[in-house]
This record gives structure tokens, sequence and C-alpha cells, in this order.
């Protein structure tokens, strides 16, 4: 006969409920963030690469995200358990918080609050990180479109989910991670996510070498459509779970740094309206679509990392300048010969941008610690927002990334292999590999002639 678990009624009050809804909510976000993408890439590829680039995105997604569950959660929550000065902290915290550890192998019910406050609201948490880790590993999958061969991609998943994201999630993101204590400041993840992403982008795309006959015109443009429409459907939805909402104290951001909601929310289609403005500048000038389409996503990288410190009318000014930035991105990689137009010009510079002007516009904004805290190295909001710790933050990432890109992608390139072989990707890797013929994939007026019919 077994004995009944404790219930503790603090954790399954309607506040709790709402809370953890609202994490519910965001994390739901960041899995059609996750869809968007997969529309998108599968708009840029040729035909006879839509359904492999499909497939591998899918399975990468998920492959990321278990590994993540193993022992990222822990690895991201021992900066919180360093604060509070728990023994063994790293040790603790994965026993506490890996996918077969005491926090998620209870009910939220049956935890004690003294030791878990909220505990729905961090079981979800964990898999919006998990989300996060999928969303990092198709990303990065998109440097190697048409060319990256499955068991590369999927080894690469593995290694982000499990180690990268939660590495750099600990130096860089929440309020007692080592540098944000020290006074690095984001929002979203502009260093954790997007810094990471462009920075491995470049690499794998180097290693790569270029697409056999370069880069062709995205094969299905109602799909790429679709899919940048899906993402700025997305993006507000998981950008406002990335803060704390405390009853009867306000919303503040992962680094603690006071803000609020409504602001949060109207900055993230300020950004969209300033990316978009200058994308379809851009898009005119060079006779390029895809600007208009990926202006608003480069404006909204622009202000990833301040989104919580920044006022409206600044979040506008600043995305102005994303979709400059990413052309000159690309430009720059096709200078020296690296088959990267999207990825990496979108992430990497447009977020190396967010973090300098974070410094600037944040600056001496009170951040850090933790709540409850009132004295000591982790004191709630102890520390300030500068200029100096978000070029500490930006070359620690960048260096750290690029160190772990290369050995992990030349490791791959020396064993199981890196590319496709040349036939395969000649003849198209739907064929190749799922013997799928090209006549069998439909075309892009095939896929527009229902919508078509209806819009009749």
């Amino acid at each position: 006969m077994t004995t009944p678990l404790q219930t503790f009624s603090e954790q399954v009050t309607t506040h709790q409920y709402l809370v953890a809804f609202f994490y519910a909510f965001a994390t739901v976000g960041v899995m059609l963030g996750v869809a968007a993408i997969i529309l998108i890439d599968a708009g840029l590829v040729k035909r006879q690469n839509l359904i492999d680039t499909i497939v591998q995105k899918v399975l990468s997604t998920f492959i990321a995200g278990t590994a993540f569950m193993v022992f990222g959660y822990g690895i991201w929550n021992w900066q919180y358990y360093q604060a509070f000065e728990v023994p063994n902290a790293l040790s603790v915290a994965i026993k506490d918080w890996s996918i077969f550890g005491n926090n998620l192998l209870h009910f939220s019910q049956n935890i004690d609050p003294k030791a878990v406050a909220e505990g729905d609201t961090f079981q979800i948490f964990s898999v919006f990180f998990f989300a996060f880790a999928g969303l990092t590993a198709i990303l990065i999958q998109g440097a190697g479109l048409e060319r990256l061969k499955a068991s590369a991609n999927y080894i690469t998943s593995a290694v982000v989910g499990a180690t990268v994201v939660p590495v750099a999630a600990y130096l860089t993101y929440g309020s007692a991670s080592p540098l944000t204590n020290a006074g690095l400041h984001d929002f979203v993840g502009a260093y954790c996510l997007y810094m990471v992403v462009g920075v491995w982008a470049v690499v794998l795309a180097w290693r790569l070498g270029p697409r056999h006959g370069g880069v062709a015109a995205p094969g299905h443009f109602s799909l790429l459509t679709v899919g940048v429409l899906l993402l700025l459907l997305a993006i507000p939805m998981f950008v406002i779970g990335c803060g704390f909402m405390v009853p009867e104290a306000g919303y503040f951001g992962p680094t603690l740094a006071t803000s609020g909601l409504g602001i949060v929310f109207t900055n993230v289609f300020m950004s969209f309206a300033g990316g978009a403005l200058t994308g379809g500048f851009l898009a005119y000038r060079y006779r390029k679509p895809a600007y208009i389409l990926l202006g608003p996503v480069a404006g909204y990288v622009s202000c990833s990392a301040l989104f919580d410190v920044a006022m409206p009318w600044q979040a506008f000014a600043i995305s102005l300048a994303g979709p400059f930035i990413l052309a000159g991105g690309e430009r720059l990689l096709k200078a020296v010969g690296i088959d990267e137009p999207k990825v990496a010009p979108l992430a990497l510079g447009p977020s190396i941008y967010s973090v300098l002007m974070a410094g600037i516009v944040g600056a001496g904004v009170p951040q850090g610690g933790f709540f409850g805290i009132k004295e000591g190295a982790f004191a709630f909001q102890h520390s300030t927002v500068s200029l100096g710790m978000q070029v500490l933050g930006l070359v620690v990432i960048v260096a750290l990334t690029a160190v772990t890109a290369f050995i992990v992608t030349y490791l791959i390139e020396k064993t199981v292999g890196l590319r496709v072989h040349h036939e395969q990707e000649v003849n198209g890797l739907d064929q190749s590999i799922w013997q799928v013929s090209e006549a069998a994939i439909p075309s892009y007026s095939d896929i527009s002639r229902p919508v078509q019919s209806i819009a009749s």
C-alpha cells in the first residue's frame, strides 16, 4: 500500500494556473515559430529538395529538444541554485531538473512551495526551453540547405540541444547568470539564440562550401510568404513569455529589470514596423521582394535584447537599421565566398547590433540577483546594465560558439561526413534519399491553385 503524497494548496490557486497558462501560451508561440521556420526554408529550396528539407527540420527539432531535457534545464537552473547558496549547486540542479529529476517526477501540488514556488510554471518553462533548443537547431540547419547530410544535421542538433544552448543560456540568460549578474542585459535571447545561430551558421556554411549551381530563387514563394507571416504571429506570443509576471509588483525582464507587459508588446510591433519600412525600401531598390518579407524579422532581431528597457519610439528607431545590416551581411558573406544568404545575415549582424544598443539604451538600469535576496552578490537588482558587459558577452559567446562549431563540424566532416554526395545533390535529395521524383512534388502553381479557387 502506497502512502499518499502531501498536497500543497498554494501550488494550485487560480493565480498559479493563470501564470502557468501564460507560459504555456508562450511555449506554443515558440513551436509556432518552429513551424514558420520550416515553411520558410521549404519555400527557399529547389523543388527536388522540398521533402528532405521538411523531414530534416522536423526531426532535428525534437532531437535538440530531447537532448536539452536530459541535463540542459538543470544546467540553466544552476545559476539560481548558486544565488541561494545551495551546496553542490550544479549536481543538485541537475538532480532536480533533468527529465528524470525530482521536480519533473511529481505533480506541482505535491511539490513543497518552499523548495519550488510556482511548480507548474517552472515545469512548463522546461518545455519553453525545449522548444527554443529545437528552434536553435533548425535555424542552424538552414545554413546547410540542400547539401547538409541528415546524419550530420542530427548529430549537430543533439550537441546544440544538450550542451550549446544550456551553457550559453547559463552564461547570459537569467537574472543570476554569471554575466547578467555583472551587468549584461538580454531579453529574448540575442546572445544564446541568435548570436549562437549566426556564428554556427557561418562556420557550417564555410565547411560545407557553396551549393551546386549556386543559390536558386525560392522554389515555393507561397510557402516562404506563409512562413514569414506565421513567424510574425509567433514572435509576439513567445516574446512576452520571456519575462516574469509578479502579482502586485509588475512585469520584469529575464534579467529582473523593471519593465511592463504593454510596453514590451508594443515594442515588438514597433520593431516590425521599422524593419518593414526599410525592408520595403531595399525590396524596391534591389528588386528583391524577400526584403519586404524578412525586413520585419530583421527589425525584430535588432531589438531582441532590449524590448524590456526601450520605449516604443526607441524600438522603432533602432529597428530601422535591421534590414540594412541584413543586406550588408549578405554582401560580406558573398564577398568571402560563403554560401549563406539567410540565416547568418539575419541572425548574427542584427543580434550584435541589438546587444550593443541594449547597452546604450539601457545603460544604468538596475537588474540582476533574484527576488527575495536583500544583500550580497545576488541581491535583487544590485547591478546595472553597462555597454562594457555587453561587449564582453559578445566576445565570450562569439568565441565559444565559433570554437565549438568548428570542432563539432570538423569531427563530423572527418567521420560520418558533412555533405551529401555530388550525385545526390545534382539529382535532388527527394529522389536520391526518399525515392520521390520531381514530377510528384507539387509546383508553385499547384500549391497556389486552391488559394486562387477560394479567392474566386
